[in-house]
């Protein structure tokens, strides 16, 4: 219940807060915000099976690229190629999966940083496909659209394009929630607290992990053809948001949100990604501001932000009638 009312009030707050500082400027901040949020808890998806992945752009940009170069080259309209985009990176996560999750730990945090470092060196030296270090330029938009009792819709404004990513991210959210509240949900949980034993007991251990590999590739996938279009160019400079920087920076938002409660990454990517824009005029100081704000949080709320406002919530919120029970059960169990 807390969960969902924090979705509704964070979309709100999302939806609203552009209009509210009224400018196309901070509804570009709010694109790349949105995109953020769904990057960074697609990411959290792995941890359900204890994994950290540092190459998770690397998905990203096989979506970005994979969208952009089909709306230039064969003039596929946006609805047709983001969900492509989407599927070509799961597609990419299912080949390398196996592979990578005979490991745990260092190392498969290693091998998915150098996975996407091959990829943003192949995407940067490509030039005949992928623009090379000149980049990908006149990536076309989704133009525009009928909307009932609104009428046409300009998505190719950043006022439209940020409602639509908008849309997308919330629907994407909600279906990895629902995939995480599932029995696929649990077994996921399970191997990650106790593989062997779930293993022990009939679980498919590796092709629960595989699933899970792939729907994470999947939704930063589709993040990355939203962000595509959004920018309209790409490059694969190791400074862009394809290079290890970003890798990092989305460990920070899932240390600063808290990777434990399901919004800990929506907090985390639009406190930081915010802040670091608001930083803009000081680009080489972002990662330091960035860094300062991840140790503070880990120091003082060691389970994120979410995580301290939810244990606030549990001891300020009046006792119900389900805790009451729990609580005399736990008191039962401790005089016995």
């Amino acid at each position: 219940m807390a969960t969902a009312a924090g979705v509704v009030v964070l979309v709100g707050a999302m939806a609203v807060a552009p209009n509210v500082l009224g400018s196309a400027y901070w509804f570009t901040i709010f694109t790349t915000v949105v995109i953020n949020v769904l990057l960074a808890s697609s990411l959290r998806t792995m941890f359900l099976i204890g994994r950290i992945s540092l190459g998770h752009v690397g998905f990203m940009l096989v979506g970005a690229y994979t969208s952009a170069l089909l709306s230039i080259h064969a003039g596929w309209p946006l609805w047709g190629t983001i969900p492509l985009a989407a599927l070509v990176s799961a597609l990419v996560g299912l080949l390398v999966a196996y592979p990578f999750l005979r490991v745990a730990g260092i190392y498969f945090a290693i091998l998915t940083l150098l996975a996407a470092e091959t990829v943003r060196l192949v995407a940067y030296n490509w030039k005949g496909v992928t623009g090379g270090q000149l980049g990908l330029t006149g990536i076309p938009g989704p133009g525009s659209v009928g909307v009932p009792l609104i009428g046409t819709v300009e998505l190719g404004r950043v006022t439209g394009y940020y409602y639509l990513a908008l849309v997308v991210v919330v629907l994407s959210l909600a279906v990895l929630y629902a995939l995480e509240r599932s029995d696929l949900g649990l077994k996921w949980r399970s191997i990650k607290d106790a593989e062997p034993l779930a293993q022990a007991v009939g679980v498919p251990v590796m092709a629960y992990k595989i699933a899970n590999f792939v729907i994470a590739c999947f939704f930063a996938g589709l993040a990355g053809a939203l962000y595509a279009h959004a920018q309209r160019g790409l490059d694969a400079e190791a400074t862009s948001r394809f290079g290890a920087l970003m890798s990092m920076y989305l460990i920070v938002y899932l240390v600063v949100g808290g990777e434990g409660p399901f919004l800990g990454p929506a907090v985390g990517a639009t406190l930081l990604t915010v802040v670091a824009q608001v930083a803009g005029f000081a680009q080489e100081y972002q990662p330091i501001v960035v860094g300062t704000l991840a140790i503070l949080v880990t120091v003082f709320m060691p389970n994120g932000i979410v995580g301290l406002a939810s244990e606030h919530w549990r001891r300020v919120r009046p006792p119900t009638p389900r805790t009451r029970t729990k609580e005399a059960e736990h008191a039962g169990a401790r005089s016995s």
